[in-house]
């Protein structure tokens, strides 16, 4: 293998693993959310429902939406069952509810999933849990996505990177 190879191979493994090193950094970031550290709005609920979330790359998701009467943007929770039963029978339309969420500035996303929590009347419809569940994907990817690239590079060690044997 040419030496121009060899600085390839090595620049790739370690442009990947910082990547994977950063998902797991944003999963863990994510975890333990202290609500005291997020936006929080009280306010009256002016619509709610299922919508298609228009995501920054041209994404369609299909997300519960909340539209509150003091916030310009949807606010909305994201599931990959598409199951938002619980939601539509726990939240209605003229609801005064305190929302928990992280502020969102692409103008390109008609709704913001970083919804963490939903409260009335200090019951908790949407726990903050389930928006930590779903950011521990980023946790998992990053591990999976170490432990292919270590074996990648074992691969290619082998294959490419042998050692010289000295002579006596």
């Amino acid at each position: 293998m040419k030496l121009i190879d060899k600085v390839k191979l090595i620049f790739g493994f370690s442009f990947f693993t910082i990547i994977y090193i950063f998902c797991i950094y944003l999963g863990f970031k994510k975890q333990n959310i202290d609500l005291s550290e997020t936006k929080k709005i009280i306010s009256i609920v002016e619509n709610r429902g299922i919508d298609i979330r228009y995501g920054s790359k041209g994404k369609k998701d299909e997300v519960f939406y909340v539209k509150l009467k003091d916030l310009t943007k949807k606010l909305g929770v994201y599931r990959m069952s598409k199951n938002y039963d619980d939601l539509i029978k726990k939240i209605n339309i003229g609801d005064q509810l305190t929302i928990f969420y992280y502020g969102n500035s692409n103008q390109t996303e008609n709704v913001n999933i970083d919804l963490i929590q939903v409260e009335r009347d200090n019951l908790i419809l949407v726990d903050k849990s389930e928006f930590e569940n779903k950011e521990c994907f980023l946790i998992y990817v990053g591990i999976a996505g170490i432990i292919v690239n270590i074996l990648i590079l074992n691969y290619n060690r082998k294959k490419y990177f042998k050692s010289k044997k000295s002579v006596s």
